[in-house]
């Protein structure tokens, strides 16, 4: 199934952060590449539920946070050094501390 033919798939994907100007829009319907494989340095991919579905791609992410489905943050992955990631998560004895440290619990 392509996106066109369905109605409830949005024509784009619009990435904003704290509800300011969008940083990074790719149109539903791009066949220009932009689901293609990208082979660069520190480059962070994020997919829908279609390997063809990319929905945001930076070499700039320092981390990523997932929220539960009150808005709570429950987990972070955190670029520590260019090829070094470390991960978190609420049940961790130093969630607190990596929080303190590389969260940002108002986003």
């Amino acid at each position: 199934m392509s996106h066109a033919s369905s109605p409830r798939m949005p024509i784009s994907r619009d990435i904003r952060i704290n509800g300011g100007a969008a940083q990074h829009v790719i149109p539903a319907n791009e066949d220009s590449g932009a689901a293609a494989s990208v082979a660069a340095a520190g480059l962070v991919t994020v997919m829908g539920f279609d390997r063809n579905d990319v929905l945001f791609r930076s070499d700039k992410v320092g981390s990523v946070q997932w929220r539960d489905s009150k808005g709570e943050l429950v987990a972070i992955l955190i670029r520590l050094k260019p090829d070094i990631w470390g991960f978190c998560h609420k049940g961790d004895d130093d969630w607190a501390e990596m929080i303190g440290r590389y969260g940002n619990p108002d986003s």
